[in-house]
């Protein structure tokens, strides 16, 4: 098969064969059969899903759903997922080694970190101080790459309140990265935030209330910002925007907005769906960004080239590359809603859109 393959951007097409390893090879002459007006992203990809569940439903993944969830996501083009974690380990038990023609590459948490009271009762791994330390060491253990904490949550008639302090964040990560694995911080209150990236966590979920110092800090040393947007609205709608923790978080999306409009360079955010949106649907977070205010190349980039970055991954139309494309019919960096509806999409050499 001879593909033409167009990155986004006004960057020169070329056109590449796909060798029966599934591999891009140098183009093997004879008609184009796919591609064509088209413009091609290596892959989508999806930093904040949970492929356990279709929506916050409070009990153990089934192998089989969570198969079909991520073949989906490879018919809408997401080739790669970050799964943050559920109340067992049956994500990381089911997609862990894959092979690429049922689903994603795949890194993520097992069961979530919490301590008593601070997250839905009995879904995650409660700890204390005492505990942290062993709690963080088997999370890294049964996780592929990553541990999660929630880090704080709200109490009823006290509000949001952590659940963890600066110290305890900065064991966590300690402990952590000496396993091999990285840390994600679910945090929606303010405070949380800044002591996460103060104790130097790698990805932080939400973060309504970072800073512009905070981003500074994180983009000096790599680390990922998810904010979920379509997550947080979806909150506030639940909530009501009159209640008190409907008004918290739209204070925190304001702040949000102001942050991503006025972005600093090497600020790593990422797109995540966080069960708002399906998984494949990642797109719709990305035109989410952008209406906040987010650049759009850089919008774009944070559901493609960036978070293949951040993990390290090679996603090039190369020969010697996986044969994979998303095809989109617009250029996705002048009208980033192109990337809600692809019109094609090649899994190692195969076509399955």
């Amino acid at each position: 098969m001879q593909v033409v393959l167009r990155p986004p951007g006004g960057a020169e097409a070329l056109e590449l064969s796909v060798g029966d390893d599934g591999r891009w090879r140098e183009p093997a002459g004879g008609d184009t059969e796919l591609g064509s007006g088209w413009w091609a992203l290596p892959g989508l990809v999806d930093s904040h899903s949970h492929l356990a569940a279709d929506e916050l439903e409070l009990r153990p993944g089934e192998p089989g759903r969570i198969r079909e969830r991520a073949f989906a996501c490879l018919e809408g083009g997401v080739f790669l997922v970050m799964d943050k974690g559920w109340c067992d380990g049956s994500v990381v038990a089911t997609l862990t080694d894959a092979p690429p023609s049922a689903a994603p590459e795949f890194e993520g948490a097992a069961r979530i970190v919490a301590v008593e009271g601070g997250y839905y009762p009995g879904f995650a791994v409660e700890t204390d101080p005492d505990g942290l330390t062993e709690v963080v060491r088997r999370a890294a253990s049964e996780g592929a790459g990553w541990v999660k904490l929630v880090g704080d949550w709200p109490r009823k008639g006290r509000g949001a309140l952590p659940n963890f302090d600066f110290e305890q964040l900065r064991t966590a990560v300690e402990v952590a990265h000496s396993a091999g694995a990285r840390v994600a911080v679910h945090t929606m209150a303010p405070d949380v935030a800044s002591w996460a990236v103060a104790a130097g966590v790698d990805s932080i979920e939400h973060g309504l209330f970072l800073t512009a110092g905070d981003l500074e800090g994180m983009a000096a040393r790599g680390a990922a910002w998810v904010p979920t947007v379509l997550r947080c609205e979806a909150l506030i709608e639940a909530l009501g925007p009159d209640s008190s923790g409907g008004r918290l978080l739209a204070a925190g999306l304001d702040n949000v907005a102001s942050l991503l409009s006025d972005l600093p360079d090497g600020v790593r955010v990422l797109a995540g769906t966080d069960l708002a949106v399906p998984s494949p649907e990642v797109g719709r977070e990305v035109t989410a960004l952008v209406r906040l205010g987010l650049d759009p190349q850089r919008a774009v980039d944070a559901a493609s080239a960036s978070a293949y970055s951040f993990t390290q991954r090679e996603a090039a139309f190369a020969p010697g590359a996986p044969a994979d494309a998303v095809f989109f019919d617009r250029d996705p960096y002048e009208d980033p809603t192109a990337l809600e509806r692809p019109v094609a999409v090649l899994r190692r050499g195969v076509r399955l859109r």
